[in-house]
């Protein structure tokens, strides 16, 4: 091994003079940095914290594990989803591959990963919180690496995010998770009670009824709704079985759950059962396996279907304002008009279904207290946890809406709290 500092386009590289001129590392603007980092090179190989002969570029690994994952999620009997594994493809295109430069695995450092993020701020415009999922990508990658013996050591892996000041935003909108408002009580009945009143006007308003109820007195998550199939629902034992989720990126249904725990038996509510099974009369003739049918396949709804309709239902309901476009189309075999909707404003923009599952969550938490019926145990498993500690921590420190009475009542128990009796009011 014979490495030298070489000049190269103005720069100057380390090369390895017995192995064809093989360039070690990135060019350097100096001799002097070139020569610097010459000498870690060599005292690295000396302490065998890299082996020459055997390195890896950052960028072509990564595009690979990629690539490798993917590979793995498309067979069905593995436990890996492919949205999730998608996103590494995407970083790569979208920021490693313009921004991260083209250095060895053995030589990402925090500084690597400090100008990776200013570049792809002022670069491609991303967000915080986008820099933070894909550093969380890169280090899941690195770890990986280290596992496989590609690199002898990863001390990068300690960098992280949140102790780097000048890369957070100041803007709280920016630099926090957006978090999921809860639907409040007196919305969610005056919901139930105008999809009652609707629900025999067609079998989309008899859809909106059954869904939305459902998602009230259950509190699932997306893909757990999608995923019932009437085989699961006992109405001798008032229960469902949440056995699996329907997932429509890959258009398959998995016998998988979220966790452990989620794969559970879940009580049907008294309010809940006649609407539940007025609704599977109306599907019972439906050559359709699942609770919420395509009229079109044999799968669920589709995502974009769903969206539409539950937003549709928002907006009739005084929840959302909606700014709809028609679009007309014409190909060589069909024309018609499609229409497409943006969501102006509304509470729940960002969570249409998830308002459901906080609003249940919160209700139950803030009466797990109070009510000898309604015990940690019991709560938990209505959410699919397995731990009563993350019920209480994702859904405990909600505070609920509430109307202008529970409000006057409110400030009336603080003035009484507070015991100031003196107080002489400006006339």
């Amino acid at each position: 091994m014979d490495l030298r500092v070489y000049p190269k386009n103005k720069k100057f590289v380390v090369q390895d003079m017995d192995d064809g001129r093989k360039q070690y590392g990135i060019p350097y603007k100096s001799r002097s940095a070139a020569n610097a980092a010459l000498k870690k090179l060599i005292a690295d190989v000396a302490t065998e914290e890299v082996v020459v002969g055997n390195r890896y570029r950052f960028k072509d690994e990564f595009k690979k594990y990629g690539l490798m994952r993917l590979g793995q999620a498309e067979d069905i009997s593995v436990r890996l989803g492919k949205a999730s594994i998608r996103s590494y493809n995407a970083y790569y295109r979208n920021y490693i591959d313009g921004c991260f430069p083209d250095i060895y695995l053995d030589e990402v450092r925090g500084k690597t990963l400090h100008d990776f993020v200013v570049c792809i701020y002022k670069e491609k415009k991303a967000t915080y919180k986008t820099a933070k999922y894909i550093i969380s990508h890169i280090k899941t990658f690195l770890r990986h690496c280290l596992g496989e013996g590609m690199i002898r050591s990863c001390s990068v892996l300690h960098w992280k995010m949140s102790k780097q000041y000048d890369l957070q935003p100041m803007d709280d909108e920016l630099f926090y998770r957006t978090e999921t408002t809860p639907i409040n009580p007196e919305e969610a009945a005056r919901l139930i009670d105008n999809l009652l009143e609707n629900k025999d006007k067609d079998f989309y308003s008899a859809y909106k009824l059954a869904a939305i109820a459902t998602f009230i007195f259950t509190g699932l998550r997306y893909s757990e709704l999608k995923g019932i199939k009437k085989d699961v629902i006992d109405l001798k034992n008032r229960t469902i079985f949440i056995a699996g989720v329907f997932n429509h990126g890959e258009g398959l249904w998995k016998n998988k759950t979220k966790r452990k725990a989620s794969r559970r038996h879940i009580d049907i509510q008294d309010d809940y059962m006649p609407i539940l099974v007025w609704w599977l009369k109306k599907i019972k003739d439906m050559r359709n396996p699942y609770l919420f049918p395509s009229l079109r396949t044999s799968e669920p709804m589709s995502d974009h279907r769903f969206r539409t309709m539950l937003w549709k239902t928002y907006e009739e309901n005084g929840l959302a304002t909606l700014q709809w476009k028609t679009k007309k189309y014409k190909t060589k075999y069909t024309r018609g008009t499609s229409k497409t909707f943006t969501v102006i404003s509304s509470p729940f923009k960002g969570c249409p279904t998830k308002t459901f599952r906080h609003s249940l969550a919160t209700a139950l938490v803030n009466a797990v207290k109070s009510d000898p019926n309604l015990d940690q145990n019991y709560v938990k498993s209505v959410l699919g946890h397995g731990d009563y500690k993350t019920t209480e921590s994702i859904y405990g420190n909600h505070v609920l809406r509430v109307s202008d009475e529970e409000k006057a009542a409110r400030r009336l128990s603080v003035s009484k709290a507070l015991k100031l009796k003196s107080l002489k009011l400006i006339q």
